[in-house]
């Protein structure tokens, strides 16, 4: 297989839906994990969340922040572990990549509280894998 040099795609985060926050945390320190930056709450996605680390790897937990998330529907399916988070340097360029690939947007371009206000976009792929892109902050390393 080989693939174009469009692809700008770094791993960001693995995405992990919660019923209580409290509860996840306590036990992902208990893990070894340990807390990165602060809870943040996004009204646009209607959920409260935090970023935990561990040997290199970064997870957001996520509760729904009322009963009209969209986090109700997975949780609801029994899914914890729903989405792959990739930074990009152009997002509208990477939405695009991902449609020709057969990815259907699932959420458009909106601004994210967890990202200082950078653009966000979530697409279901043919695998049904959810990605969520985040439009890259043009001073971070790599971009």
């Amino acid at each position: 297989m080989q693939y174009s040099d469009e692809r700008d795609f770094k791993l960001h985060h693995i995405g992990l839906a919660c019923r209580d926050l409290r509860v996840e945390l306590d036990l992902h320190l208990k893990l070894g994990f340990t807390i990165e930056g602060d809870k943040f709450h996004d009204p646009i996605q209607k959920i409260n969340g935090i970023f935990i680390t561990n040997s290199g790897t970064r997870i957001e937990l996520i509760e729904p922040a009322s009963t009209e998330s969209p986090l109700e529907n997975i949780l609801s399916r029994g899914i914890k572990m729903y989405h792959q988070c990739f930074e990009c340097k152009n997002l509208d360029k990477s939405i695009e990549l991902l449609k020709s690939y057969g990815g259907i947007v699932a959420s458009p371009p909106s601004p994210a509280v967890a990202f200082d206000k950078r653009r966000i976009a979530f697409l279901m792929m043919k695998t049904k894998m959810l990605v969520e892109l985040i439009e890259a902050n043009q001073l971070c390393e790599g971009f």
